[in-house]
């Protein structure tokens, strides 16, 4: 078979469509170069306004880090000044109490000495000079620190640290509430039957008294007076010159009292079932009936400590004979119903919420947690002839966890545990 030869015309034709796809080819390569090119130019914008933002970036966290420190030194200054604020207060404040302290030693001593009687004035001049030292050492003050927290290991005190017959003047006849002032650590006992306070030191050895009304019972004190509570009266007695500069009478009996924080008097109404608030000059400013349905019989309250915005109240001929309320008189719970504690008055509390209480007819001191739970018993057991509880009525605890105790006897009437 022959084959066919394309005529003239189809191969033009067939040229002319080559030539029409090769110039179609270079367009889109062309095209093709373009879109690249825009896609590279992209690329590099990208890239560069990415570099900025870094930088930008950069430049904030910079300034956020400049500012952030500058705030931080200006809060480390401020720290520091309140430091130094603090310091110099507490050290003016330590000042001045420990100057007043100061001068009614010196004012005591200069009467003692007058009076020309035989008294121990000798540790009277010997305690200044502890107050002295005492306001050397305060204006060296660099800083206060808490007292690490630490729990009282009652087991151990089974035998006194101290003993201390009673003998003339110093003989407490029955005493009643126990005050220890914090800075001089001297103890004031309340001598219901003498119609004074007696004043120790923190040895137990008997300082001198003052006068109060018939059958004082409770005592509070403050840097300046003594507030003490004697039937249905309550009077104020300058410190310095032991001298009543107030007295005031009220409608209900009362007996144990103390001082909350924002110098408020908190004062049992004995037969009233309820707490009288009293300002520092004797003014009335509220009175609190406790919210409680465990009384069965005659109402009487006789002591009342405060810890942690709560009060502890110490009821007598009761079901529960130790009661915690809040401060507005709400019961929140019954502590104890050892059936014995409502043979004494008063009670104390430590640095860490445990009750202390004396039995005056076991002649034993028992220790309760805070929870009402029995942790330890101090009785005669282990005791000297010398060393024993006889009678204890009066409780109080002072800054180094020493329990010390008052006691109706003829002979060892204080005693520290």
């Amino acid at each position: 078979m022959a084959t066919r030869v394309p005529a003239e015309v189809e191969l033009i034709e067939g040229n002319e469509w080559e030539r029409e796809l090769e110039i179609l080819v270079e367009q889109v390569q062309h095209e093709k170069d373009k879109v690249r090119d825009i896609f590279q130019q992209l690329h590099s914008l990208l890239a560069v306004r990415e570099q900025s933002l870094l930088v930008e970036l950069d430049d904030v966290v910079v300034r956020a880090r400049l500012e952030v420190k500058e705030k931080i030194d200006v809060i480390q200054e401020l720290q520091k000044a309140k430091e130094a604020l603090d310091k110099e207060l507490t050290k003016n404040k330590l000042r001045e109490v420990l100057q007043k302290n100061l001068s009614t030693l010196d004012e005591k001593i200069r009467e003692e000495k007058g009076r020309g009687v035989n008294v121990r004035w000798v540790d009277l001049e010997w305690k200044r000079e502890q107050l002295e030292q005492s306001i050397i050492e305060v204006c060296k003050v660099v800083t206060f620190k808490e007292k690490p927290f630490r729990t009282e290991d009652y087991s151990r005190k089974l035998r006194p640290v101290w003993s201390r017959e009673g003998t003339g003047p110093s003989r407490i006849e029955w005493p009643d509430q126990i005050a220890i002032d914090p800075i001089s650590e001297n103890i004031y006992i309340v001598d219901n039957k003498a119609h004074n306070i007696k004043i120790f030191n923190k040895e137990g050895k008997y300082l001198y008294n003052i006068s109060t009304p018939k059958n004082p019972s409770g005592i509070a004190l403050t840097n300046e007076f003594i507030y003490v509570s004697a039937d249905n009266t309550i009077v104020k007695i300058g410190r310095s010159n032991h001298k009543t500069t107030k007295s005031v009478k009220l409608e209900n009996y009362v007996f144990g009292m103390d001082i909350y924080t924002n110098n408020t008097l908190y004062v049992c109404e004995q037969y009233n079932l309820s707490i009288l608030l009293l300002d520092m000059e004797l003014k009335v400013q509220n009175r609190i009936i406790l919210n409680t349905p465990h009384v069965t019989d005659r109402k009487s309250i006789t002591s009342i400590k405060l810890y942690q915005d709560n009060m502890y109240v110490k009821f007598n001929n009761s079901l529960f004979h130790l009661q915690i309320f809040r401060l507005d008189g709400e019961l929140v719970r019954c502590i104890i119903e050892e059936t014995w504690i409502k043979l004494c008055d008063f009670f104390t509390i430590d640095q860490f919420g445990n009750i202390i209480t004396p039995n005056y007819f076991r002649n034993e001191i028992k220790i309760f947690s805070n929870s009402g739970k029995l942790i330890h018993t101090i009785s005669n057991s282990n005791l000297a002839e010398d060393e024993m509880l006889r009678c204890p009525l009066g409780v109080a605890i002072d800054k180094n966890n020493r329990i010390i105790i008052a006691q109706h006897s003829e002979k060892y009437n204080l005693i520290a545990f």
